[in-house]
């Protein structure tokens, strides 16, 4: 799946784990989506750049989540899109 919708589309959730460095940001990220449903987008708010690069993306590939990563000055908006 493309990650466009995503782009575009605003958040269901939003968690800001800024300050925060590994594991924590992808241990937050999963607890939040167990309890999203299908469909629903989270964004995950963060400055740790091996959250971005590492981390998350293998967070969502393991769950077979399609995610896309935009920069805002200092943050990184990492979306989440949850599939059934």
């Amino acid at each position: 799946m493309s990650s466009e919708p995503l782009k575009t589309r605003e958040p269901d959730d939003t968690l800001d784990v800024i300050g925060e460095s590994c594991p924590v940001p992808e241990m937050m990220a999963g607890k939040k989506l167990r309890k999203m449903k299908a469909g629903q987008v989270l964004e995950v708010l963060t400055d740790h750049q091996p959250a971005v690069d590492v981390t998350l993306p293998s967070l969502c590939k393991n769950l077979g989540y399609p995610y896309a990563v935009f920069k805002d000055g200092d943050v990184y908006k990492f979306r989440i899109l949850k599939v059934g």
